[in-house]
């Protein structure tokens, strides 16, 4: 009486077919089990799903599986993922708190998404709200204005290697949140760099590891202004507007130019005056 099923039985309203032991259909453990030998073979090397399954589903194709097949090995590798909620709730369609990707993509960047999900480790759960997505958006921007200062340091294609730190992480189980941390720490290491040649060096090993992360991927002046796209102000205006300040205050006239300042600031954009001369970006996320 205790073990699982693997015919259940079937009324005339559901599917079913007959069978020595009545009219039924398999269990929902076989189904799985029967399909993994039809299209990958007695074992097979990865197996995936959420932690939610591990019990009693995944248990119940090892036992079935493995006696099927004269004990061999059902799956070498299990890769259990954590849950992903919603502002501390689980997504359901009934509280209404589905999201779709290509939404999210009309409202944030793809690497902003593929940063969070990444962020935590896939065994581990992961709330998605709001400001989380600003946070992600918050370190990207961090990391796109160490590469927009290094802007004049070339690196060569072949320079873009892998730090081993980074092969490291990610060969211990997915740890994306050291490779990560890595980063961080790259990216700060680029930022502190003075004479040319650490900061090629620097630049080189902070892009090797965003190019196995799938960020950085952008043009950084490109990232910074990307979200013009929706606005009714284009890039051309807010220059036009930066250099109508720089004017004003070369002119001494530094109420204009603290009032074009907030007036770009309203529309969600940042003038930063540096030695080089103002830049501006766009720190709106999309909300």
């Amino acid at each position: 009486p205790a073990d699982f099923v693997l015919w259940k039985p079937s009324t005339p309203d559901l599917p079913g077919w007959d069978s020595p032991w009545g009219r039924g259909r398999p269990g929902w453990h076989i189904e799985c089990s029967a399909m993994a030998a039809a299209h990958l073979g007695e074992s097979i090397d990865i197996h995936a799903g959420g932690n939610d399954l591990m019990f009693p589903h995944h248990e119940n194709e090892i036992a079935q599986s493995t006696c099927a097949h004269g004990g061999k090995i059902f799956a070498r590798y299990w890769l259990h993922n954590g849950m992903l909620t919603f502002d501390g709730r689980k997504m359901s369609k009934s509280l209404g708190n589905v999201r779709v990707l290509h939404d999210l993509l009309d409202r944030y960047p793809g690497e902003v998404l593929r940063f969070l999900l990444l962020k935590a480790h896939y065994r581990q759960p992961l709330d998605w709200s709001d400001a989380a997505l600003a946070q992600a958006r918050a370190t990207l921007d961090g990391w796109y204005t160490v590469l927009r200062d290094l802007a004049d340091i070339e690196v060569a294609p072949g320079e873009r290697e892998s730090p081993a730190a980074i092969d490291a992480a990610l060969c211990d189980d997915l740890n994306t949140p050291e490779a990560f941390a890595v980063v961080a720490g790259l990216a700060a290491a680029a930022r502190a760099a003075r004479t040319r040649e650490e900061q090629r060096r620097a630049k080189a090993e902070l892009l090797g590891a965003a190019d196995m992360l799938g960020i950085l991927q952008h043009d950084p002046e490109a990232w910074f202004k990307q979200d013009l796209a929706s606005d009714t102000i284009d890039a051309a205006e807010i220059q036009r507007r930066v250099e109508a300040r720089v004017a004003a205050k070369q002119a001494r006239d530094f109420a204009t130019a603290d009032r074009i300042r907030d007036e770009l600031l309203a529309v969600g954009v940042v003038i930063e005056d540096t030695a080089q001369g103002p830049r501006w970006k766009v720190v709106k996320t999309g909300g």
